[in-house]
């Protein structure tokens, strides 16, 4: 058991901490963690019938093993992960990044850690740990909401858990950290584009991320774990399965890990402390004609977000910044080069945290009419909150000392799709609705400057604020029908009819019922919107031999337009010249399944085309002091996806995905001027991940050496100087990390081995210094003569983790 308490008080004292330090892991955590181990290691074999004598047949029996094995069947359907089979038989792009790929994100890595392993994907975090906020982006669209300059319409991938939407319907945002224990996941779906209808959702439009944690399964057994690693890295998780009894199985996981940045301040010591804790639980039913499951899930995470760091040195400008009449206060000059390229701000001059939490509760059920007719149903409720507490004393005496922004959401609904399996005809029917209400609320305030009355300014009465607050209808309804033409050929046409409704309302005299209203910059009325929208998908699907098959896709989604903060749709720009975002997918492709054939043992290798064109694009950027620059455009993503895998000898297992992609504004107009032809930010020109690892035996221990890549290539940046893109690049930067895992076996339970794995894994095993991300300053975020200047992260160096697992 002290496998189970080694990290569960405080942190230890040498992890460096800001004001508010580290809350205790969650009791109700400790406590299931502790129910856990009772379970997995108590007898829980109840035979249905006596056990057979010996030389003889129990007739019972066998028909009991029948029986459990066909409730073992019906258990794994409910199982969301892709097969490898099902990629195969679809014709469309999609992939899943299963158990090898989830490794390489190392065992503290969330969300954004993860999907870095797959074709097309780029991913920015100022950390290397869950609770970190990050931006990704997959065939250059955008998601995450992280901080960043210049990102294009960062809401249109749509993010599920357990099949249950994650996004927040106003804004279209997910953050990263709303996943941040990766122990919880047991694969990663990836759709590329909008899909076919009866996988969409109203943000799907660039594609789908489906995260599938772990499943109740047949047998019963547990596992618990702790992390060490660099920068005070302390992690612990455990998942305990009860086995199928009478029908019912469930799953009990959490995990919490805590750790400082690897950007920390040279002057005082400050490291952007993190922490997170997730807790997800899963009962499923199986009946006579289906089944049905209560889900619920709960993450909260805490992070430091450190201050963007000068590339190089500014004239003036030190770490700590300047004083109210813009002299320089003392100090080493704040770039990579001078105060340390991994040297942050000290915590008294600027500390941003921010905080992400989600409850999230849904209901599962299958049912099956006949042996043609299924009704699926997932019933969910989800409430997101969003905490940023910012001080920014950079420049002293600004109105702007403080940021409290507090947003939520609330989201309820329902999708049921009904399922035909006619004799050449797959039919797929249904729909979904949902209600959402979401509060953009924000205030920024200084009680040392006062308004032009004499009144300071509090968070009561802010120098700027904001409380608007979005009712929002959306409904789908579409039916698909895949026809078997002739053997091997199919055609799949479908139809979706997309509802989204919206109603604006201007809450911030109640909400601040002191404060100025010449400081709310919500300048439209409250206004509503309706947009009804037909969008059409047809893919053929042509098998040529046994183990290639060839598809082609296209389809239309439509998005409602993205609200949130610092202005933009409904607030500052009128309901009236709004329209949804359009966007228009096509792809081609193949995909190669191979099996025990010469050293293509489980050979899979899916090969696509894509192109996407978005029109309607509200492009917003949100500058340092809340404000927003506002454009409209039209861009398009064409590129090549490639991903393989294969077992080829004994434990080998090797992986590689390669993406190329251009990107360009097809129209882009701000401040009335036209950039079309520019190439759109932060859409790596090539993206490549590959590694390899080996399984062997020996002296009663499994070895399990790996070793993988990334490389991410050049990119252009935007210059918020100019409000555009910029013909600046950020280099490429190639990765490589490594681990090594023992499995030894400590003995059994109940009849089941079990076994503690040790790994050790280095993550930049070559200490690369990189940049990540980097964009032009206008130079409202660090003040002096900043203007024109380039800011950036630097990527993660060297880190080390260990972690050991017990499974029992």
């Amino acid at each position: 058991m002290a496998i189970g308490v080694g990290v569960t008080g405080r942190a230890k004292q040498g992890l460096k901490r800001g004001p508010g330090g580290y809350g205790r892991v969650p009791a109700a955590i400790l406590a299931a963690m502790a129910l856990g181990w009772g379970v997995a290691h108590a007898d829980t074999t109840t035979p249905s019938h006596p056990a057979a004598p010996t030389g003889g047949i129990n007739i019972g029996a066998v028909h009991a093993e029948t029986g459990q094995s066909k409730d073992a069947k019906a258990l794994k359907k409910t199982d969301k992960k892709l097969t490898a089979q099902q990629i195969f038989h679809s014709a469309q792009s999609e992939l899943l990044i299963g158990h090898h790929q989830l490794q390489a994100a190392g065992p503290v890595g969330g969300a954004a850690q993860a999907l870095a392993q797959s074709p097309g994907v780029r991913v920015v975090s100022p950390g290397a740990v869950g609770a970190q906020r990050a931006a990704i982006s997959i065939n250059g669209i955008e998601q995450g909401w992280g901080g960043l300059q210049g990102l294009t319409s960062n809401g249109l991938l749509a993010v599920t858990f357990d099949g249950v939407p994650m996004n927040n319907p106003g804004s279209g945002l997910w953050s990263t950290p709303q996943i941040p224990e990766l122990s919880l996941i047991s694969g990663i779906n990836v759709i590329y584009g909008p899909g076919n209808p009866d996988s969409r959702w109203y943000d799907s439009l660039g594609g789908t991320i489906g995260f599938v944690p772990v499943q109740p399964t047949k047998n019963a057994g547990a596992n618990v774990g702790i992390t060490l690693g660099s920068y005070g890295t302390e992690g612990f998780h455990f998942a305990v399965r009860t086995g199928l009894h009478n029908g019912y199985s469930a799953v009990l996981a959490a995990g919490a890990t805590q750790s400082n940045d690897y950007i920390q301040s040279q002057e005082d010591g400050f490291a952007n402390p993190s922490h997170d804790q997730a807790i997800y639980g899963k009962v499923v039913k199986l009946l006579a004609n289906g089944s049905v499951g209560l889900g619920a899930y709960i993450a909260d995470s805490h992070s430091y977000r450190p201050a963007f760091i000068p590339i190089t040195p500014i004239a003036g400008l030190t770490v700590n910044g300047f004083t109210s009449t813009g002299a320089t206060i003392p100090g080493p000059l704040y770039s990579e080069t001078t105060s340390g390229y991994y040297g942050g701000t000290p915590f008294g001059v600027w500390h941003k945290q921010a905080e992400n939490a989600t409850y999230l509760v849904y209901m599962p059920v299958t049912l099956r009419f006949s042996p043609v007719t299924a009704l699926h149903d997932t019933l969910w409720y989800r409430h997101g909150n969003r905490l940023h507490n910012h001080y920014n004393d950079f420049n002293q005496g600004a109105n702007n000392l403080f940021e409290y922004n507090n947003p939520h959401t609330a989201t309820f609904g329902d999708k049921f799709v009904f399922d035909f399996a006619l004799p050449r005809n797959a039919v797929a029917a249904g729909g979904y609705y949902l209600y959402s209400v979401y509060d953009t609320r924000n205030a920024f305030y200084s009680p040392e400057v006062t308004s032009p009355s004499g009144i300071p300014f509090t968070y009561s009465y802010p120098s700027k604020y904001r409380s608007g607050y979005f009712y929002q209808n959306f409904a789908a309804a579409f039916v698909q029908d895949r026809i078997a033409i002739v053997r091997g050929l199919s055609v799949t046409p479908g139809v979706r009819i997309a509802y989204f409704g919206t109603t604006y309302a201007n809450h911030a005299t109640t909400d601040f019922p002191q404060a100025n209203l010449a400081y709310d910059p919500e300048t439209q009325p409250n206004s509503s919107t309706t947009f009804t929208k037909v969008e059409p998908s047809l893919d053929i699907r042509y098998q040529w031999t046994r183990n290639l098959a060839l598809y082609a896709q296209t389809s239309t989604a439509y998005q409602n337009p993205e609200v949130g903060g610092g202005g933009g749709p409904y607030q500052a720009l009128p309901s009236s010249v709004l329209v949804p975002t359009e966007g228009r997918y096509d792809t081609a492709g193949l995909h190669v399944l191979v099996r025990h054939s010469g050293m293509a043992r489980r050979f899979r290798l899916n090969l696509d085309y894509y192109r996407l064109s978005i029109t309607n694009q509200f492009i917003s950027v949100t500058t340092s002091n809340g404000s927003a620059i506002e454009a409209t455009g039209d861009s398009l993503y064409q590129g090549v996806n490639l991903s393989s895998a294969d077992n080829p000898v004994g434990g080998l297992h090797v992986f590689g995905n390669v993406g190329y992609e251009r990107a360009h504004y097809v129209n882009y107009t701000t401040g009335g001027v036209a950039f079309a032809g520019l190439a759109v930010p932060y859409v790596p020109t090539e993206t490549l991940t590959a590694g390899a690892s080996y399984r062997y035996f020996g002296d009663g221990i499994v070895y399990d050496p790996k070793l993988w890549t990334t490389f991410t290539g050049s990119q252009n940046i935007f210059n918020n100087d100019t409000g555009a893109p910029s013909s600046q690049t950020l280099p490429a930067y190639n990765i490589w990390s490594a681990s090594l895992g023992l499995t030894v076996p400590v003995g059994n339970t109940n009849g089941r081995a079990d076994k503690m794995k040790i790994v050790l894994s280095v993550l930049n095993l070559l200490n690369k210094r990189f940049n990540e991300y980097a964009y032009v300053t206008s130079g409202g975020y660090l003040g002096g003569n900043s203007a024109g200047a380039t800011l950036g992260y630097p990527g993660a160096p060297r880190t080390y983790y260990v972690s050991a697992d017990f499974s029992f």
